[in-house]
Formats: C-alpha cells, sequence, structure tokens
C-alpha cells in the first residue's frame, strides 16, 4: 500500500506546480493623442477583455516588493505615498475628511507604494460623482492613457478588486543611456534590413493612427517582427559595442523578468486564465519566454488575425 501513496502525492501535488496557465497578452501605446484617440476602437478592445473573462489581470507597473524598481523610477512619489501614510495613521484624520470608500481604499493601495491599484479606486470614485478632495493631489490624469481608456473600465466591468505589477525597470537610467549611444551609432546605417523595417512601421503607425487602426497596428505580425529583429540582431550589427548588447541583454532580462512574475501571480492567486496588458513593444518577447517555460500565449494580433472583422 505505501508503495501506491507516493505516485499519488505526486500525481495530486505536479499540478499545483507545473500547471499549464492560458495567457493573453495585449499590446498597447501608453499615451493617445487626443487628436486622434476618438477614432480608435478602445471600445472593442475594453469589449475583448471583458468578454475574455480572465482570472486575473497584469499590467506594466512596478510590484510593491520591487523596491530597486521603485526606487529607481518613482523616488520621489514614494516619499509622497511616505506622507500620505503618515497622515492615514493619524487618529484624527478620518474625521476631518469625509472619504468613501473607494476612495480610502485608494489611499491605502498607494500609501502603500501600489500606485496603479490606487488610481483604479480613485478613477472609480470619480465615476460615481465623488470628489478626491484631499487625495486629488496624488492622483494621475489617466484619461489619454491605456488605463482611463479600456483597462480600468474593463476592470470595473469584470468586478476585479485588484491588478496585478509585474515589471522590472532596475537599471533603466543606463539602458536609455546606452540606448541613445547606440542610436547615434546608427543614424547613417539605414542599409542594415532590421533597422530600416523597423523605421518603415514608424511611417505606417502615423498612418494607421490617422485612420483609427493604431491599435490594431502595434499588435500585428509587421511591427512585432520589426521590432523584435531589431533587438535580436542588434549585437551582430555592432559586434565591438559594449552598448549594443548591454541595451538587448537588458531589454531581454526586462521581459524574462515580467514574464515569470506572471507565473507567479498567477501562482499566488490560483488563476488560469491571465491577461496581461503592456506596451507593445514587450509583446513578442515576453511571448517568446513564455512559451519557453510550456504556457499557452495567444496575443490580440493573433486573434485578430484569425478573426478578422
Amino acid at each position: 500500500m505505501r508503495y501506491l501513496i507516493i505516485p499519488l502525492l505526486l500525481f495530486f501535488s505536479f499540478p499545483l506546480t507545473a500547471q499549464k496557465l492560458d495567457i493573453y497578452l495585449l499590446g498597447s501605446v501608453h499615451h493617445f493623442e487626443e487628436e486622434y484617440q476618438s477614432l480608435q476602437n478602445l471600445e472593442e478592445i475594453e469589449n475583448f477583455i471583458v468578454e475574455l473573462k480572465p482570472d486575473i489581470i497584469c499590467i506594466e507597473a512596478i510590484p510593491t516588493y520591487d523596491t530597486e524598481s521603485l526606487e529607481e523610477i518613482w523616488g520621489n512619489t514614494l516619499k509622497k505615498a511616505d506622507r500620505l501614510r503618515d497622515s492615514l495613521e493619524k487618529s484624527d484624520f478620518h474625521s476631518q475628511t469625509r472619504s468613501t470608500d473607494l476612495i480610502l481604499k485608494g489611499a491605502a493601495f498607494y500609501a502603500q507604494y501600489d500606485f496603479w491599484n490606487a488610481y483604479y479606486y480613485w478613477m472609480q470614485a470619480e465615476s460615481a460623482g465623488d470628489s478626491l478632495g484631499y487625495f486629488a493631489k496624488y492622483h494621475r490624469n489617466l484619461k489619454h492613457s491605456e488605463y482611463g481608456l479600456f483597462v480600468y473600465p474593463a476592470g470595473i466591468r469584470l468586478g476585479m478588486d485588484q491588478y496585478y505589477p509585474i515589471d522590472y525597470r532596475a537599471g533603466e537610467k543606463d539602458f536609455l543611456s546606452n540606448n541613445n549611444k547606440v542610436l547615434k551609432k546608427f543614424f547613417f546605417s539605414l542599409k542594415w534590413k532590421p533597422l530600416k523595417s523597423y523605421l518603415k512601421t514608424q511611417k505606417r503607425y502615423k498612418k494607421a493612427q490617422k485612420e483609427g487602426g493604431l491599435m490594431e497596428y502595434v499588435n500585428g505580425a509587421e511591427f512585432q517582427d520589426a521590432f523584435s529583429q531589431l533587438i535580436d540582431q542588434l549585437p551582430d550589427r555592432l559586434p565591438t559595442s559594449l552598448e549594443a548588447r548591454d541595451v538587448k541583454s537588458y531589454w531581454l532580462k526586462r521581459n524574462e523578468i515580467m514574464a515569470d512574475r506572471i507565473i507567479e501571480q498567477a501562482r499566488s492567486t490560483g488563476a488560469q486564465k491571465v491577461l496581461l496588458t503592456v506596451g507593445s513593444a514587450h509583446i513578442s518577447h515576453i511571448k517568446r519566454f513564455l512559451e519557453a517555460k510550456g504556457h499557452s500565449v495567444r496575443t490580440f494580433g493573433e486573434i485578430l488575425a484569425q478573426n478578422p472583422h
């Protein structure tokens, strides 16, 4: 009998640690130009998220435990969060403010450095007609971002309690510095095919924006292939450039960490179906890392290609 117990234990424990996840990737731009914003099919994007019904939605924001990234990117914001936490801890604070549960829940998230969940609750409060009052100075204008336009509205319709940040940005300042140096070296390198291809996508990006197909374009195969080839072949074009190697290394590291954090969030919450909303440039490499770990990955661009309007 004891020989049967061990295989049974292994059978029941295996799915908990190696279960294949269904992960969907939705690429976006972080700022929609007001002139063209109304032309985009953003209501359809929101409906896509709602109809997908993911168990959790991961976002391109820094988790509270990644203090290195937070300190580098949001150093001044952390100080504001500390001041807000001090205010919330004062015994007479709540009696002096007339804040709804949504506003106070947002404040609690902000005080713990979970900024994008704070903005989520504060946007809900504003949508309900509440004035943020004291907390307005901590809020962020989201009306031209993917969060205000379709990510948060979809979450509200789905009844999401929170979003799950998965970004990694430690070392970004050095990355941007190296990236600028590499761009200068490539200024006269228009004969390099991946660079020419990527520059063409920038023209088509503007065309798609004017024609109202921006989200479809940045999720499509042309844009994704051009960007991934540009990164993958970068050191081959500049083999003696330390900056070029560092740019590629950092980009791949960031995206692999993001992929790992998606899996970690799914495991910790028990989610099976996960949606990631992220800048469109991340899609191809995050997909590559997730598939290498054995998960089922579908992008919004692939779904559109299979089900055209």
